[in-house]
């Protein structure tokens, strides 16, 4: 996974690698659903068309924070002006997981069962144009929109925020990359806690707020490559089901000069399961649940990813 977001459930998500040209783009989407069918076999498969192996980092388990909570400052940190602040207190260690090719058995997974799902999403705008933040709003968001609309039934999308990612091979292996220029993240986490969620609606959207906090609404991010087939660099999810949120859930302070939000590292567990879709084309889209709502009054129903 590049890990994201858990509650009680949720896909996770990963960047495995490196990225010659292959260019990703994601965005943050909420939205409303109708609830899907559910499968709840783990095993129910076909033998998979591969398995392989890569290197994360997951927050690592026996580091002891008596008084500090995880944080990352999403900042520039500068010894002039800020001496003895480091960018993160988070611990990482490398390990090894196996991530299981989907291809060919891309309709077995649900968003609302797994916490991801794969779907056809076209896009009007040219590679160039995908570095203009105008144009990503003024056209892209109207083809997430409508992509969702149709794809999980949502009575309203709000697009909140997008983040091109573009591999540079010649920053180390985890870097976050430099402004404007993110890189592939190869550490376990979800994206945004369950009151993170509701903060970020309220900052993002203040009008729609005090509506749904009593209406169901999700956060939905939608992975895309720029360019395809995707031969490095590609996204991992993890089924939410192999997840135990009490044990293996972190909530860590994502510090913003103007905005606080709060994003999940994970410990290592053997029982999370990774896939990932091999060679994917710049026509298919992850679609990978964060937040849901619904989860308080439907355990059943995956949370986030």
């Amino acid at each position: 996974m590049t890990g994201t977001d858990l509650q009680p459930g949720g896909a996770h998500r990963l960047d495995l690698g490196r990225d010659d040209g292959t260019h990703q783009q994601r965005h943050d989407i909420p939205l409303f659903t109708d609830l899907a069918s559910r499968r709840w076999d783990l095993d129910g498969l076909d033998p998979p068309q591969s398995v392989r192996h890569a290197s994360v980092f997951y927050m690592k388990p026996d580091v002891e924070r008596s008084v500090d909570k995880p944080y990352f400052l999403n900042i520039p940190v500068d010894d002039s002006w800020m001496p003895m602040v480091k960018q993160t207190n988070v611990v990482y260690t490398r390990r090894q997981i196996a991530v299981t090719d989907i291809r060919g058995h891309e309709s077995h997974f649900r968003l609302d069962t797994h916490g991801f799902q794969l779907a056809p999403l076209m896009t009007s705008l040219p590679y160039d144009d995908f570095s203009a933040t105008d144009a990503i709003v003024s056209r892209y968001y109207g083809e997430v929109r409508e992509f969702l609309m149709r794809e999980l039934g949502a009575s309203q999308v709000l697009p909140f925020d997008f983040q091109v990612r573009r591999r540079d091979s010649r920053l180390p292996p985890g870097s976050r990359g430099t402004p404007g220029k993110a890189q592939p993240f190869t550490a376990v986490h979800g994206d945004q806690t369950a009151n993170a969620a509701f903060r970020r609606l309220k900052y993002f959207h203040p009008e729609y707020a005090k509506r749904y906090a009593t209406a169901r609404f999700q956060i939905v991010n939608v992975w895309k490559p720029l360019r395809g087939p995707v031969i490095d660099s590609p996204l991992a999810v993890c089924d939410y089901r192999t997840v135990s949120p009490d044990q293996d859930a972190v909530p860590t302070d994502i510090v913003f000069p103007d905005y606080l939000g709060e994003s999940i590292n994970f410990r290592p567990n053997p029982a999370h399961r990774f896939y990932y879709i091999d060679r994917q084309r710049s026509d298919e889209a992850w679609m990978i649940k964060c937040f849901d709502s619904s989860t308080a009054s439907n355990p059943e129903i995956s949370q986030c990813t």
